[in-house]
C-alpha cells in the first residue's frame, strides 16, 4: 500500500498530497476547493484564513450531521434486527411444540 504523489490546486494554491487513492484525493480536493471559490463568491473581500476556517466550519457541521444520521440509522437497524430475532426466536419455539 504505497502511498503516491498527487499534486491539487485549493483556492488558487497548489498542494501536493499523498493517499492511495489519487482519485479520492482529487475529488476531496476539489470539494474543499469549490466551497472555498462559494465562499469567496457569496462574502468578497475576506481573508483567506477566513474562508479557509469557514469552509472548515461547514465541512465540521456536514460531518457531524452525517454522522448523527448514521448513528440514526444503525439504531434503526438494530432495532429491526433485534425484533426479527425475537420472531424467529417465537417462531422456532411454535415448530418445537408441534413437532
Amino acid at each position: 500500500m504505497s502511498n503516491q504523489g498527487i499534486k491539487v490546486r485549493i483556492f488558487n494554491n497548489e498542494y501536493h498530497l499523498q493517499g492511495d487513492d489519487a482519485e479520492q484525493v482529487e475529488r476531496i480536493a476539489n470539494y474543499v476547493d469549490n466551497l472555498m471559490q462559494k465562499i469567496n463568491f457569496e462574502s468578497p473581500g475576506q481573508r483567506p484564513e477566513t474562508i479557509a476556517v469557514v469552509s472548515a466550519l461547514n465541512i465540521a457541521e456536514n460531518y457531524f450531521k452525517e454522522k448523527e444520521s448514521s448513528g440514526r440509522n444503525e439504531k434503526i437497524c438494530a432495532d429491526i434486527l433485534n425484533e426479527c430475532s425475537s420472531k424467529l426466536d417465537e417462531l422456532s419455539k411454535l415448530i418445537d411444540s408441534n413437532l
